[in-house]
């Protein structure tokens, strides 16, 4: 369970511009600041985490997990699961 996949809970929309970024069952996938997949180890999957996604206009919008995204090992996700954007990750300092 390396890398995890984020399932969205309800509709999301960019606040500035009002794009959609994902629909409910939708996954993103977990990446870094350069967009390369994030690998979590086994016994350090982080319960609680911020990621940001960036909608097609540039605008940044942060969603958390678990309250807004509910995160899956990524043999998990269903394979017909609608493709939301990337959710880049942000460390906790």
């Amino acid at each position: 369970m390396p890398f995890l996949n984020l399932v969205h809970l309800r509709e999301l929309h960019c606040a500035v511009c009002k794009a959609e970024l994902a629909v409910p069952g939708s996954r993103s996938f977990v990446v870094d600041e350069n967009g390369d997949p994030v690998l979590f180890k086994e016994d350090q999957e982080p319960a609680e985490m911020i990621v940001e996604i960036v909608c097609p206009n540039g605008h940044t919008t942060e969603a958390a997990v678990p309250n807004e995204l509910a995160a899956e090992p990524s043999l998990q996700t269903p394979d017909d699961a609608p493709i939301a954007l990337d959710a880049r990750f942000i460390p906790s300092s």
